[in-house]
């Protein structure tokens, strides 16, 4: 979708994706999977109002999310401001297909994805994926959500759920993407759906 979408869904209050703090998160968390003794610094690409970037800084890590959309980053530091550790998480305007982000340096312990990659199809899609590559270092924890299935495999239109309207990662795409230099991990998650966790190797 384009930025000026983004826009109004947020400004309208009606982005399905904007729902709070996403479980696997919570779920590695308490697991110890991700602690920021094993290294704190996180990008949160598509980060939208902020939810998982302030709940991370919260933990300890410090935090830089990213989105193109202007009024979702708007949000999203207004959250930080009432809710995250001054200094621990702040946020970048810019396009995740497109490296480097403007103001965006170094590379990361954690990058998360819930529901960016998914959402480019073709050459932006290729980008982004070879984006992760550049701010990871070995060690660096990958953590991708994405709708997960062949088109052939989802109903052409759904009212609620995976259809083919959506856009999603096809089976075995994440190796053709991360395989080569990323352990891949799948997580649990409901049918057409995926969470993996990935380790640079």
């Amino acid at each position: 979708m384009r930025p000026w979408l983004y826009n109004t869904l947020y400004r309208l209050g009606i982005a399905p994706w904007d729902t709070g703090v996403r479980h696997h998160l919570v779920d590695l968390l308490e697991s110890g999977r991700l602690k920021p003794e094993d290294g704190n610094r996180v990008l949160d690409l598509g980060c939208g109002t902020g939810s998982e970037s302030v709940h991370l800084a919260r933990q300890g890590f410090d935090v830089v999310g990213v989105d193109y959309s202007r009024v979702a980053l708007e949000r999203a530091r207004a959250r930080a401001a009432k809710e995250a550790p001054e200094s621990r998480c702040r946020f970048a305007y810019g396009d995740i297909s497109t490296y480097p982000i403007p103001g965006v340096e170094g590379t990361f312990d954690v990058i998360l994805d819930f529901g960016a990659l998914d959402d480019m199809t073709g050459e932006p899609r290729e980008r982004m994926a070879g984006l992760i590559h550049r701010y990871a270092h070995p060690g660096t924890v990958f953590v991708l959500w994405c709708f997960y299935a062949r088109k052939e495999d989802v109903p052409r239109v759904k009212f609620a759920g995976v259809s083919q309207m959506h856009t999603m990662l096809e089976p075995g795409e994440e190796e053709r993407l991360f395989g080569r230099e990323f352990a891949i991990e799948r997580v649990d998650c409901p049918e057409h759906t995926a969470c993996f966790v990935m380790t640079k190797k």
